[in-house]
């Protein structure tokens, strides 16, 4: 097992692909630092798929999400965040 963590920011979307046969668990998602007060979203979505809503964050309210994603190698997700804040993802890599 081995931590993983990304930063995703408003401009800065992160596609994830693995390397064959390790499996990625994200288990939190935590806004970045700043001091704004309207919500930043982490959008998520398979390549060739519709998007999803993953959590909405608002630092004076909910700053941190948890989470229970499991992606496979074979698996090409994209990460986006719609609003003023990064949002930094966290988990673990497993073979």
């Amino acid at each position: 097992m081995a931590f993983w963590g990304i930063e995703v920011g408003p401009r800065s979307p992160y596609f994830c692909k693995l390397d064959p046969g390790v499996k990625l668990h994200i288990s939190q998602a935590t806004l970045g630092l700043g001091s704004y007060t309207s919500k930043s979203i982490l959008i998520g979505g398979a390549l060739g798929e519709r998007e999803v809503f993953l959590c909405s964050l608002v630092a004076e309210n909910k700053c941190s999400c948890k989470l229970n994603l499991e992606l496979n190698s074979d698996d090409e997700v994209t990460f986006s965040v719609l609003g003023p804040q990064s949002i930094h993802l966290s988990g673990f890599l497993t073979k």
